[in-house]
């Protein structure tokens, strides 16, 4: 899983700036709206995927199967519904889109061809789209990694031949999407192999419909509220103030995005393993998930966040070239609101495994709303940094303090006992990295891309290196022994000297 991660973040970090420089920031910009408005159709998956993982597998954890296959066959026929409208959307969108945006007349025809690829994908990707559910909530997570990093090599691979042999962004948007597509009929093969699946097209029974619909629908309407505080951006930019300006904001959100990934990696199968948990009713289990999920999780992820925002100047100037200095700034702020919300990822994961929807929903609202208000007001003033400080403030100040509340109140724990037991002990370890960080831009600031990955690179595992000789004691070093597998490998290789020798 985190390899998988690993992989997508390298080849989004080397392809975005080579699809910038060999388009455009016209036609990138134009890419990113049509990439956007179809990312604003997946709403209406009403928050099934959602309950398809959890119901999967807390499902799995009592060994009702039955029930996992009927969940499984409602989904499935409710998401070739949705593909075919959202088609229809999306080829309806090919003819309006430049009554709203200013688009030069010479990528109207880009635009219809961009929608129209995405609206036929969007047949075959929504309803496969059900089989990746199914192997995150079977906790399959190995096998979702391989294909995903299969996909992004290849996309990758694609990219670069298409591109530098003359082709565009149209031709990159159609490899892209039978990549997309043959990964999900992989998923879809090992689901039916795995787990014995039997799929009944159309499934149509009303009680599993309402079962799954109790937990969704507040979980669409997260994800609705989430658009607005993560994607609504582009559609502001676009409207205010220009095309490129949607591309200089991207490369500020791209680096932001890049700590969501790997946020999202450390903390989602941890809540899949809590939906299982809460099946069982093992709630000390979910507890000790918690506090020890998070005290390591923040010590692995804080630090990048610490290096990459000191570093945020010569990574983004050396890493897109020149004419990407106003990126800067909106970087850092965006950065800023991860030292926060980089310990916020498994509370929230409880409140999913635990069904607690509702009030993480006001919780979003709410910072939705201060997001959008901060954003629009300013966005004549500064420009791109306006959106930037509308997220950041709803974030640090509304999400982050009344998520962890909600979550430490859900599991019976305290915030003095939550500080003590997953956050205090790896204070001075941020401190460290804050110093070495801030040391060496000043006095050996890079002079290329290569030495200031290098130098980033070299302080994190520094911080990764004190962490676990200074920080952690005997049996907290074998524990993360055991989760990286080393202490399971090195049993092997005494098991097998064992059976060699005698």
């Amino acid at each position: 899983m985190v390899l998988n991660r690993i992989v997508v973040i390298i080849v989004s970090f080397f392809l975005f700036p080579f699809i910038v420089k060999h388009v455009g920031k016209e036609v990138y910009g134009v890419y990113l709206m049509v990439m956007t408005i179809t990312g604003y159709f997946g709403m209406l998956d009403l928050g099934v995927m959602s309950a398809l993982t959890k119901y999967v597998s807390e499902y799995s954890g009592k060994r009702d199967y039955q029930t996992v296959h009927k969940i499984v066959n409602a989904s499935l026929t409710f998401y070739v519904l949705i593909g075919i409208i959202i088609a229809i959307l999306l080829f309806t969108c090919s003819s309006y889109f430049h009554r709203i945006f200013s688009v030069d007349k010479s990528n109207m025809f880009i635009v219809r061809q961009l929608f129209t690829i995405a609206g036929i994908s969007a047949l075959f990707v929504w309803p496969l789209s059900v089989f990746r559910g199914i192997i995150q909530g079977l906790n399959l997570w190995d096998i979702d990694a391989v294909v995903n990093m299969l996909t992004q090599i290849f996309n990758a691979l694609g990219a670069f031949i298409i591109l530098s042999s003359g082709y565009g962004i149209v031709e990159l948007l159609i490899v892209s999407q039978v990549l997309t597509v043959s990964g999900s009929l992989a998923l879809f093969y090992i689901s039916v192999k795995r787990f014995n699946l039997k799929i009944h097209f159309p499934y149509v029974e009303m009680e599993t419909f309402k079962f799954i619909f109790s937990f969704s629908f507040f979980m669409f309407l997260s994800s609705l509220i989430h658009v607005f505080i993560f994607q609504i951006h582009n559609v502001f930019i676009g409207y205010f103030l220009s095309m490129s300006a949607v591309t200089v904001y991207a490369v500020a959100y791209n680096v932001q995005n890049y700590f969501r990934i790997i946020n999202s990696t450390l903390g989602t199968p941890p809540w899949t393993i809590a939906s299982q948990m809460e099946g069982s009713e093992d709630y000390a289990g979910q507890r000790r998930l918690l506090l020890t999920g998070t005290k390591y999780m923040t010590a692995v992820f804080l630090p990048l966040v610490l290096v990459v925002l000191i570093f945020a100047e010569p990574l983004i100037i050396y890493w897109m070239g020149p004419g990407f200095h106003d990126s800067i700034l909106p970087a850092r702020i965006l950065i800023l609101f991860w030292l926060f919300n980089g310990t916020l990822e498994l509370a929230s994961g409880m409140l999913t495994a635990k069904g607690i929807v509702k009030e993480v929903l006001f919780i979003q609202l709410l910072v939705a709303a201060l997001n959008v208000l901060v954003g629009v007001s300013l966005i004549k003033f500064l420009g791109i940094t306006a959106i930037s400080i509308g997220l950041t403030l709803s974030m640090v100040c509304i999400g982050f303090p009344m998520i962890l509340r909600l979550s430490l109140r859900s599991l019976g724990l305290t915030l003095k006992e939550y500080m003590s037991k997953a956050v205090r002990r790896n204070l001075l370890l941020y401190l460290f990295v804050a110093v070495i960080a801030l040391v060496t831009s000043k006095y050996f600031y890079p002079s290329n891309i290569q030495i200031t990955l290098v130098e980033m690179g070299i302080i994190y595992s520094m911080s990764l290196l004190m962490h676990y000789m200074i920080t952690l004691n005997k049996d907290e070093k074998s524990e993360i022994r055991i989760l990286i597998g080393t202490e399971q490998a090195r049993n092997k290789i005494v098991l097998i000297k064992e059976q060699l020798w005698g």
